[in-house]
């Protein structure tokens, strides 16, 4: 698998709220999730209680809030606009909203699943996440190893009252799995969202997905290399070079402007190379220009640490 530290070179620019200034421009840089699900309390002054632990991951989307309530089950989400920033506002439902999903990713393949389930399914926003739905819908929860992209996730199935949770394969986007003292599970983009509420909360596993029907946790992400103590492929320079460009490339999926943060090192020139060698050829370009706007980090003073 490639660095994940790479990748995060590229750097998203939101037109929403107004620019801030290059040095603070990653402070958000992702959308935060909350679910909190099988609570024995249905009242208002427990959706306020779970309205008001959403809040503090509002740093990380100020575009949009939003929250589901089935019973005593309750998913929000505090989204950061990339891809269709005027439509897929989270939660995103099927057509009879049986279904409900709230996320934080991109999934880089959703075009193709698009066209895969347009007969079969009525997308009503332009989020990449939507495909989840349909996805669940056609094969159950034995689909997460179809997505292509970095991402975490809550879907709760108001039919069988049923929920799934899943984390991507190397664990680029955070989650954390809790439990309340009513024995309620929690799941959130940030501890902050959990610390109050739940007695003993743990890393959310990457790679895994948590089945409410099946009771835990089990891998969906299993590579023949994940077994192999010591790696059985032998080293192939063009093949790595041929990986990392696409990955880079694939990256370049955005509806807002974008930018490259440089760090100085090897990891980020290289990730800024491909870029503006691949630019032109992105729907970005078409929409944003083709001038690769980059930008770097400095402490006043630094160099007298």
């Amino acid at each position: 698998p490639l660095n994940t530290s790479i990748i995060h070179s590229l750097l998203l620019l939101q037109p929403h709220p107004p620019p801030k200034p290059a040095s603070s421009v990653a402070a958000s840089t992702m959308c935060g999730i909350l679910a909190v699900l099988g609570c024995a309390d249905w009242s208002q002054a427990k959706r306020a209680r779970v309205l008001s632990c959403s809040r503090r991951l509002k740093h990380r989307g100020p575009d949009w809030s939003g929250l589901f309530q089935c019973e005593g089950n309750f998913l929000a989400q505090q989204r950061l606009s990339v891809v269709s920033p005027l439509s897929g506002d989270q939660p995103l439902y099927n057509e009879d909203r049986t279904v409900v999903v709230v996320a934080n990713g991109e999934i880089y393949n959703h075009k193709k699943i698009r066209k895969q389930f347009a007969a079969k399914h009525t997308f009503t926003t332009g989020s990449d996440c939507e495909v989840i739905i349909p996805l669940y819908e056609e094969y159950g929860e034995n689909f997460v190893n179809m997505l292509d992209g970095v991402f975490s996730f809550v879907l709760y199935d108001t039919r069988n009252k049923t929920y799934m949770a899943a984390r991507d394969a190397v664990g680029v986007n955070p989650l954390y799995f809790g439990r309340g003292s009513d024995g309620s599970v929690w799941i959130a983009s940030e501890m902050k969202a959990l610390h109050e509420d739940c007695p003993k909360f743990e890393l959310f596993p990457p790679g895994n997905l948590y089945s409410s029907a099946a009771g835990g946790f089990r891998r969906w992400y299993n590579p023949q290399w994940f077994a192999e103590h010591v790696p059985a492929t032998a080293y192939q320079p063009l093949v790595l070079r041929e990986a990392f460009e696409k990955a880079v490339i694939k990256r370049l999926m955005t509806d807002v402007p974008f930018g490259v943060l440089l760090s100085g090192g090897l990891d980020s020139s290289l990730v800024a190379s491909v870029t503006k060698r691949h630019l032109i050829e992105t729907e970005a370009a078409k929409k944003f220009g083709t001038e690769l706007h980059s930008f770097v980090v400095g402490l006043e003073r630094a160099h007298l640490i």
